[in-house]
């Protein structure tokens, strides 16, 4: 509100509160009914209005006022536009009514802050204000940085600087020829930068260090020959062929091993000529043997089989032919080399492989002795072609080729002999004829059909039923040859005229059925009894024998003539006269339809 309202409602205030003091009321009077007697009543006309209240003119209506106190006529509450506040830091702003102090600018909330404290007019929120102070922000206009960070010139573009830094945000690229890292040690060389402390020494190359410190200026490692870290001891870090003092024997034969006093030499990998590491050579003059070798085992005749027998020998890399240290297999007799092996065998009298009687124990070669066996299963100690014990489950006697049990064992060769089997072939009813061996059942043919009859009886055979016996015993007619099955017929023509009549049953005969029994049906005969007839057809009589008849129709049994009397044609319209058969109103209508 301006200058101009706030001077209106003075004067209306003022001009009120002369209307409540007006001349001629009674001090007791309450005119409006306000509770408040119009001598004390600021407004005795109005019931809203009673006291006098001290209040600021709040032009925005945040509820804080601003400007001088003006006292108003008002009721319970000053009305709206007056407040009892009147600090108000921004009078026309709604949204700021209060100073708060200890403020940090932080205008692209970020939280990183700049210079402060400070004060600022606000409201209930802090907008681009924080309460406390976060890091200095090196641009507070920007969100995506808040750091400040230090950048040096770098003279030589290696990636590190020196010199004075300058401040600038960090998250940014550094001004130009300027680098976040500081420290160069050779600002004007573009292959140094760092300082890199050092403790050890390589100055031969050889991999093998002598302490010493310092340090020198680099890029990102020490260059070869210097370490933070000890490798060995070099004794000699002007020779890269030497590196370690190790004690050696002087070697006389030169085979690597020597022998007398110790010395200490510096050297390499390998000791150097005339010097060995081990002191252990045996024969200090013979360069071929230079170890003390345990042996175990001696092989004095040289078959490549050993006994037991301890000792040691001075010897080259290996034991020398004849010693070892472990066996191999066990010489029965070490002073001839044809024998080696000691065998547990038995007599094999008559050289068939297999022995008898007592075991004994042979020296002899790699191969089983002659005249011995490993085994002691000869049955026949003085046959040759007998040595073992075979069990048969089967015997044929009579060498027919068919067996019968019988259990047992044989002395013979490799296999069982003929007559003896493990497995049946059949099972021979008589063993002891060879022209017989197998049970067939049978029944007498007393008729020779080849066909029998009555109870079956078991014959030992040759494998076939012999006369006068059959393998059927299904005969229908025992004294009849010519007759011994019961054939099914269904069929039969009894009156032999070709035709025959359905009639089921069985009859005994041979290969065939006999007339005038069928399986198959011939026509079908209306009268088996009568030769002559065997058909029915549809007839017609004939009165007037013109060969054309009239109904009724009939279906008589004939044979292969019409009788005489009737007509197979049935549509003479005049039977009483030959020379009319046929309607000539039909002629006319069957030429209409044809036409």
């Amino acid at each position: 509100m301006g200058t101009n309202g706030r001077t209106w409602l003075a004067l209306t205030l003022a001009m009120a509160t002369l209307a409540g003091c007006a001349d001629g009321d009674s001090p007791e009077q309450d005119s409006d009914r306000d509770g408040v007697v119009d001598a004390l009543d600021c407004a005795p006309g109005d019931g809203t209005r009673w006291r006098f209240l001290a209040g600021h003119v709040d032009a925005d209506l945040d509820g804080v006022g601003a400007g001088p106190s003006l006292q108003s006529c008002v009721g319970q509450r000053l009305p709206a536009g007056l407040s009892p506040q009147g600090d108000d830091c921004a009078p026309a702003d709604a949204s700021r009514w209060r100073v708060l102090t200890g403020l940090y600018r932080d205008v692209d909330n970020d939280g990183a802050t700049g210079e402060g404290p400070v004060s600022e007019c606000g409201g209930d929120t802090l907008v681009g204000y924080r309460m406390e102070a976060g890091l200095t922000d090196c641009d507070d206009h920007d969100p995506r940085v808040a750091e400040v960070a230090l950048a040096w010139p770098d003279l030589d573009s290696d990636g590190v600087g020196s010199d004075e830094p300058v401040s600038h945000c960090a998250g940014r690229r550094p001004p130009p020829g300027h680098v976040a890292v500081g420290g160069d040690c050779a600002p004007d060389d573009l292959l140094r930068a760092h300082w890199l402390t050092y403790t050890h020494r390589d100055a031969d190359r050889d991999g093998y260090t002598v302490p010493e410190a310092g340090r020198l200026c680099g890029l990102d490692r020490l260059p070869e020959g210097y370490s933070r870290s000890a490798n060995g001891l070099d004794c000699d870090d002007t020779n890269a062929a030497r590196w370690m003092e190790r004690t050696v024997y002087a070697d006389t034969d030169g085979d690597g091993f020597g022998s007398g006093e110790p010395q200490t030499l510096c050297m390499g990998r390998t000791a150097p000529s005339g010097y060995a590491l081990d002191a252990e050579d045996c024969a200090p003059e013979d360069r071929t043997t230079w170890q003390w070798r345990a042996y175990a085992h001696r092989d004095a005749d040289g078959d490549g089989d050993t006994v037991p027998e301890q000792g040691v020998l001075c010897s080259g890399t290996q034991l020398p032919q004849g010693y070892a240290q472990w066996p191999t297999r066990n010489d029965c007799d070490d002073r001839d080399a044809s024998r080696m092996v000691s065998w547990s065998v038995f007599p094999d009298t008559d050289g068939d492989g297999s022995g008898a009687g007592a075991r004994q124990t042979v020296c002899a070669g790699r191969s089983m002795p002659q005249g011995f066996s490993a085994v002691d299963t000869d049955c026949d100690a003085v046959d040759a072609s007998r040595w073992q014990d075979l069990a048969y489950a089967h015997r044929d006697a009579d060498r027919d080729g068919f067996t019968q049990p019988e259990a047992g064992t044989l002395c013979t060769g490799a296999t069982l002999p003929a007559g003896y089997a493990t497995l049946p072939r059949g099972n021979d009813c008589d063993d002891a004829d060879q022209s017989v061996h197998t049970t067939l059942q049978a029944w007498t043919d007393a008729d020779g059909d080849g066909v029998g009859e009555g109870d079956a009886v078991a014959l030992c055979t040759d494998g076939t039923v012999p006369a006068p016996w059959s393998a059927q015993g299904t005969d229908c007619a025992v004294e009849d040859a010519a007759r011994w099955r019961q054939v099914a017929y269904a069929h039969v023509d009894r009156d032999a005229d070709g035709h025959t009549q359905p009639e089921a049953g069985t009859l005994c005969t041979g290969a065939s059925l006999p007339a005038p029994y069928f399986t198959q049906a011939t026509g079908n005969d209306c009268d088996d009894t009568d030769a002559a007839r065997y058909r029915r057809v549809v007839l017609y009589p004939d009165v007037d024998g013109d060969g054309v008849g009239t109904s009724p129709r009939t279906t008589p049994c004939i044979g292969a003539q019409t009788p005489l009397g009737f007509s197979l044609k049935g549509y003479d319209v005049d039977d009483s006269d030959t020379s009319i058969q046929e309607d000539p109103e039909d002629d006319l209508m069957l030429e209409l339809i044809l036409d």
